[in-house]
């Protein structure tokens, strides 16, 4: 997936308004650098990668940080593919409405013989950003995630860089949470559009579920930093509740009547309140619940299956964008 990802990163379209470079934040694996070196040979586009020292994608894109030469670094996932005109279309909305923030659409690329029905929630898991059609401002509620999007150099000076202690899931949502209560502002352009290719593995419902608990524990630990300790406790305990009267019930409603398996929007709620409640009271007492062997199951402190990222850059102002 890597290849296609940079191939498609080195033929972004500029109409002469920028200059852009790509970094490649890569793992010690020979064939990555194969890759790289094959390509640097093919393309004029200036190519360069540096290898990952510490494990951990936060820590991979807070590299990219460093090793960028430009004033805008725009993030893209190795497992994505961006269409010609993505970085012209960030770079557009950025200049247009004199924002330090874009993001980008991402729609999702499915293996051939895919049958599996998802509904707009699991979709959301998979990668698929809100469908909104127009350029327009993001919201309190609505941020861009990591993997299209496009930030000023000034925001990671001011603010700082990605927080690490988000080990997977949520660095992103902490990071525009920053963006918001410093004044920057955020724009979303639809047409900034990038295809976030989904493996079979990714349909399963393991995969929902894992994903659904990290991401209860990052909502825990982000209302534990903008709500505090106890009104987290609260919405923990609201969550517990919610669980037993209203999505088990539910759950065992749709099992009697013969509902679609396909649909999962239920158990995928029921795993974020785990994963909340469990991150809450972790935090509240890591003594009386040590969760290790929680940790070890769902990989919350070692990310085995971590991905590889890339990155560019953009000249007027020069722009490192991270894939």
């Amino acid at each position: 997936m890597l290849k296609d990802a940079l191939s498609s990163l080195i033929r972004q379209e500029t109409d002469g308004e920028f200059t852009y470079e790509v970094l490649v934040v890569f793992s010690s694996c020979p064939i990555e650098q194969k890759l790289i070196d094959d390509l640097q040979q093919q393309t004029d586009a200036p190519l360069r990668a540096v290898m990952q020292t510490r494990p951990g994608q936060v820590a991979a894109r807070n590299l990219g940080l460093d090793e960028a030469h430009g004033e805008w670094i725009a993030n893209f996932d190795d497992d994505q593919i961006a269409e010609p005109y993505w970085l012209k279309e960030l770079w557009k909305t950025a200049v247009e409405h004199q924002c330090e923030c874009v993001g980008g659409a991402l729609q999702l690329h499915f293996p051939d013989g895919c049958d599996r029905k998802l509904t707009p929630k699991m979709q959301r898991m998979l990668g698929a950003t809100v469908p909104w059609d127009t350029v327009r401002p993001y919201t309190d509620q609505q941020g861009p995630g990591s993997g299209n999007q496009m930030l000023h150099r000034r925001v990671f000076e001011k603010l700082g860089k990605y927080d690490e202690s988000f080990t997977l899931r949520g660095y992103d949502t902490d990071m525009y949470r920053r963006i918001r209560m410093a004044g920057f502002k955020s724009w979303f352009n639809p047409r900034a559009l990038g295809y976030h290719v989904t493996p079979s593995s990714r349909l399963e419902d393991q995969y929902f579920k894992e994903t659904s608990l990290h991401n209860g524990w990052s909502f825990s630990r982000r209302d534990q930093l903008e709500r505090g300790s106890f009104k987290t406790l609260l919405i923990a305990a609201a969550r517990a509740a919610q669980s037993a009267l209203v999505i088990w019930p539910g759950m065992l409603v749709s099992r009697i009547t013969g509902g679609s398996s396909d649909n999962i929007d239920r158990p995928i709620q029921l795993w974020r309140n785990e994963g909340y409640i469990r991150c809450t009271l972790h935090t509240l007492s890591p003594k009386m619940f040590p969760q290790r062997r929680f940790f070890d199951r769902y990989e919350f402190r070692s990310e085995v299956r971590m991905a590889k990222l890339t990155n560019a850059s953009v000249a007027t102002e020069p722009v490192t964008t991270q894939a």
